[in-house]
């Protein structure tokens, strides 16, 4: 059968590229329309339309917010497993068990970008194991695409996905799956309740207040933005985070040349400045 699939043009590959980084303030490289075009083609089959400028029509509508919100999920990119970047997570051990010693008080981790649920449930993981599955603490997890969250609540992942996850926390922390789950692994539901997953967009973090956290991992999402969007979001962040609080991103990526009251700890990790704290939660 012939494909007879629309071409998406220079001229509405452009269009999608404002949309996208004024939604999200993701910017899409030039060599990305292919991407673009593979990511949308099959939605514009399902509506029935004959060309991307009259998807891009039907955004425009006021009511159209639904439509809006499934062409971010498609255009936004989600790659994650349990336990990615596993220096984090020993580090994450250190720091809880630390800030148990020196202070009462909840524990509040964010989980800023957390795509299909992966990352927050590895650090519920940790946090369980070191400060106890009832323990003070509580994680944050959000995501832009209301698609990935919807699998992150669920909570029901391939093997694969979790094959990097240490033996003790499988057992601990894992329900295998039988009959037609066969292959698949179930976030035990005490654990997973622990996770507060919502719908949020970096560029407006007012869902939270100014202290709140003590650490926020952000990790493999900047390399997303352009540098004026980098200091807009890691500003906002900043505003959540406690005073001496911690700021994780990921190990591909640079916080270089960004004014922001953060200190380098290592390659990949951060801490806000004790004196930049704005009220909040103390």
């Amino acid at each position: 059968m012939l494909n007879h699939d629309p071409v998406l043009s220079d001229e509405e590959f452009a269009i999608f590229r404002q949309f996208i980084f004024r939604e999200a303030g993701i910017d899409l490289p030039a060599g990305k329309r292919s991407l673009v075009q593979s990511r949308l083609s099959k939605r514009i089959r399902h509506l029935g339309l004959d060309s991307y400028s009259a998807y891009w029509q039907m955004l425009r509508k006021p009511t159209a917010h639904a439509e809006r919100q499934r062409a971010i999920n498609l255009l936004s990119t989600n790659e994650t497993y349990f336990f990615r970047e596993p220096q984090h997570f020993h580090w994450l051990e250190q720091e809880v068990q630390h800030l148990r010693d020196i202070r009462p008080g909840t524990v509040r981790v964010w989980s800023a970008a957390c795509s299909t649920g992966e990352e927050p449930y590895t650090i519920a993981m940790v946090l369980a194991e070191t400060l106890g599955m009832n323990g003070n603490w509580r994680i944050y997890a959000t995501d832009i695409n209301t698609k990935v969250l919807a699998i992150a609540k669920r909570a029901v992942y391939s093997v694969d996905r979790a094959r990097r996850t240490p033996p003790h926390f499988w057992q601990k922390y894992f329900l295998r799956g039988r009959d037609e789950y066969e292959g698949m692994v179930r976030v035990m539901p005490e654990l997973a309740r622990r996770v507060d997953f919502s719908n949020l967009n970096l560029l407006h973090c007012n869902k939270f207040h100014q202290g709140e956290f003590d650490i926020v991992f952000l990790r493999n999402v900047l390399i997303y933005f352009n540098e004026a969007t980098k200091l807009e979001v890691l500003s906002n962040l900043c505003t959540r985070m406690k005073g001496g609080g911690h700021l994780l991103i990921g190990h591909s990526e640079s916080l270089h040349k960004l004014v922001l009251p953060l200190t380098q700890e290592e390659p990949s990790r951060y801490r806000l400045d004790a004196s930049h704290i704005r009220g909040g939660v103390k």
